[in-house]
């Protein structure tokens, strides 16, 4: 083979690598468009969700359609309990995303479990919620807020000691 057959094969061979590595980009364009629009979807989730807990909060109407589902009667509690719910939502959207780290967060959860509404949300909801997360990240952001709950709900040192990931 002459000069100009290997020129050729050379030619051949520099193509199918240009186009394996196109092949590659468009694969990882694809994963990357896939997890956006998977993030784009929780977030319109979210943000439904947030509607319908403040039209609960709003009207006691739409609260009864939630059915009975925090331990008090007392509407303030309810609405608290309503509210400490977005909260967490919120807070659990930004740790997925990578915008609240571990350390934020549990200084956040021990700082809202000092306060009775925050304790009384966790109570009521805790095993629910523990007890239904599916994604790594979800069941480690649940995790955290259990222990700053439990921290805060133990008697012995203050809330203000050493907590892991501190």
């Amino acid at each position: 083979m002459g000069a100009t057959g290997e020129y050729r094969a050379d030619l051949r061979c520099a193509a199918a690598l240009l186009s394996v590595l196109a092949l590659v980009g468009v694969g990882v364009s694809l994963v990357l468009q896939a997890r956006e629009s998977k993030a784009n979807r929780e977030q319109a989730s979210r943000l439904i969700h947030t509607d319908l807990l403040k039209m609960a909060m709003d009207d006691p109407a739409y609260l009864e359609c939630w059915g009975p589902y925090y331990s008090t009667n007392d509407p303030v509690e309810t609405r608290q309990a309503l509210y400490v719910n977005m909260i967490l939502s919120y807070w659990e959207s930004r740790y997925e995303l990578g915008q609240l780290t571990e350390t934020h967060l549990r200084e956040a959860a021990a700082h809202m479990f000092r306060a009775p509404p925050g304790r009384r949300f966790w109570a009521d909801a805790r095993s629910i919620r523990v007890g239904t997360v599916e994604s790594r990240g979800a069941r480690r952001f649940h995790r955290i807020l259990d222990e700053e709950y439990l921290r805060a709900v133990t008697p012995g040192p203050s809330a203000e000691g050493a907590r892991p990931g501190a």
